[in-house]
């Protein structure tokens, strides 16, 4: 008799976690996935229908998991302080998890009701409580967009010689000026 395997969800979607930090998105196909799982391929379509559904679904997990720590670390705080540890929070997930900002760098092939973006609404929600006063705050929106995209640089090579200090620093920077401008551009 063959043995029975304990193929699930969320055993997939770990196994493709640790597959995108190791060998990257490129490297992350079914077939590899399927190889590292000890199965067939055939088997990954009893639980997603291809490549993109599956990693949306990695994107997802990895969401959830900020989402908790955001939650966690979020309680009590509103206005400025809410939006620099949510930023500082945000930031230090994205750069230390190699599959999600993987992901994220291609969010634009996600479709509204996939489940990455679904995720994602999750966190947008969570930024509407922090009780900022439209007026004298910039949107959520752009926040999201700014810490983003600073991960996104400096995850590149284009700042390989920009201490830690030194990034943290511009990072704060950054962020203060959006939550608190300077005065307008001229």
């Amino acid at each position: 008799m063959a043995q029975r395997r304990n193929l699930d969800l969320n055993k997939i979607i770990e196994t493709a976690s640790q597959l995108i930090s190791n060998e990257g998105l490129a490297g992350t196909t079914l077939p590899a996935l399927a190889k590292a799982l000890g199965v067939r391929s055939q088997s990954l379509y009893h639980y997603v229908s291809g490549r993109k559904q599956l990693l949306s679904y990695v994107g997802a997990s990895r969401i959830k998991v900020l989402h908790r720590r955001l939650v966690d670390n979020l309680m009590g705080l509103s206005g400025k302080d809410a939006l620099l540890k949510f930023a500082d929070i945000t930031r230090d997930f994205v750069l230390r998890d190699p599959a999600l900002s993987a992901i994220l760098y291609h969010l634009n092939e996600y479709d509204s009701d996939d489940a990455i973006n679904q995720e994602i609404q999750n966190i947008f929600t969570l930024g509407e409580k922090f009780n900022l006063k439209k007026d004298e705050s910039i949107s959520f929106h752009a926040l999201v967009g700014a810490v983003l995209g600073y991960v996104f640089l400096d995850k590149s090579a284009a700042f390989a010689n920009e201490s830690p200090e030194v990034s943290n620093e511009n990072y704060h920077q950054m962020i203060l000026r959006l939550v608190e401008p300077t005065g307008v551009l001229q």
